[in-house]
């Protein structure tokens, strides 16, 4: 039995999960990427791998019908979100109706799996999450909820999204699957290695990871319970956030995306409304970050309709909002210091890989992000002693 090639795939777990004699097994290869493995002495040749592969199978494609920008109406919410928390009210609408959640959240070591919540745990879906998430254990879960009959929504990547509708190989009516714009992802490895190298410069040990801060790029590191991040690192000069925004670290599949176009495979698509205005005005005196949601079937529309008393929406072209968002046209483009990288990373630590490549960039960087730290902290104190 022959699994897709390494290049296309995105390591979605569906051929690990479905396997039903445990056949298959991630593995690690030399660069920190994992992908699955067949022992043949354990293979029965079922073909079920096969068959659950959203690379070896076509799945279903939808042009969006409507765009939105939009907002959750609750400010707490909203200052919670890294973009406008309609997520959190897709995820609220479904406890409401006493659903099941499924998104990405952290487990007790900072690796980033996804998980189901029917309560108010669904809080750890907030924030991005710039990194590969283990979806492995979920689809049982997912599957086993909806032959009960419950409600169940799912927010995850495009290819997840895929890879679960390849995996229950039917349509469930009581399943909505909404997936997030998505950049690449790099391997949980170079995440845990970035964090390791910070915990060990500053002496701490770290319980909450963020990649976004006021609607800013910031890797930061903090701990429950401390006020303040023990490290804030603008992206220009964060080794972790230059190398996934310059494209260097994703999985090789990220950079043949089949997914990366106006047609969706999932109910509804989210994400930051990038390039809002670029058609007509947006005339509203708004200055947080903005939720684009794209429509994308029947199921989407009538979702959506049930939570609009929850959030701001102002519908847009649907060619507005596919023409400001590079992902929702083509795929990253592969960094041309990719394979310098991978040569280096072999043997050398994450951190030091990209110094190696970006030691330039990031030293010319330095001054301006100080520059500009310095600025961003007084607007922010002048705001609160003007009360604003």
């Amino acid at each position: 039995m022959n699994l897709c090639s390494k290049d296309h795939c995105s390591a979605c777990g569906a051929c690990v999960s479905i396997c039903p004699k445990n056949a298959i097994k991630y593995e690690k290869d030399e660069y920190g990427y994992e992908y699955p493995v067949i022992d043949s002495s354990l293979c029965i040749d079922c073909g079920l791998c096969v068959k659950s592969c959203h690379i070896l199978n076509q799945v279903e494609r939808n042009t969006p019908k409507k765009a939105y920008a939009a907002w959750s109406n609750d400010p707490v919410d909203r200052a919670t979100s890294t973009s406008g928390g309609v997520a959190s009210v897709f995820y609220q609408k479904m406890l409401d109706n006493n659903g099941v959640c499924y998104g990405a959240a952290y487990d007790e070591n900072l690796n980033v799996v996804i998980e189901g919540y029917s309560d108010n745990r669904v809080t750890e879906f907030k924030n991005s999450k710039y990194v590969h998430s283990n979806m492995t254990n979920a689809y049982a879960k997912i599957k086993e909820n909806l032959v009960k009959d419950r409600q169940v929504i799912f927010i995850g990547l495009p290819c997840q999204v895929a890879a679960l509708r390849t995996y229950l190989k039917k349509e469930y009516e009581n399943l909505v699957l909404v997936d997030i714009i998505c950049h690449g992802t790099p391997p949980q490895d170079y995440l845990k290695n970035h964090i390791d190298t910070l915990e060990q410069k500053y002496r701490k040990k770290a319980d909450i990871v963020r990649f976004r801060n006021d609607n800013e790029f910031y890797f930061t590191l903090s701990r429950k319970g401390e006020n303040k991040p023990f490290v804030s690192v603008h992206k220009d000069i964060d080794t972790y956030l230059l190398s996934f925004f310059e494209s260097l670290t994703y999985y090789e599949a990220c950079y043949n995306c089949k997914y990366a176009c106006g047609e969706r495979v999932s109910d509804i698509t989210i994400g930051d409304f990038w390039g809002l205005g670029l058609e007509i005005p947006f005339n509203h005196p708004y200055t947080g970050a903005i939720s684009l949601v794209l429509v994308n079937n029947k199921k989407g529309l009538d979702f959506f309709e049930g939570v609009k008393d929850k959030v701001f929406f102002e519908e847009r072209p649907v060619s507005e909002a596919i023409k400001g968002n590079a992902q929702l046209n083509t795929p990253s483009k592969r960094n041309r210091h990719r394979d310098d990288f991978l040569k280096l990373v072999k043997n050398n630590s994450f951190d030091s890989s990209v110094k190696s490549i970006y030691s330039e960039h990031i030293k010319k960087h330095k001054p301006i992000v100080m520059k500009n730290h310095i600025k961003r902290k007084i607007r922010i104190f002048a705001k609160k002693i003007l009360g604003r």
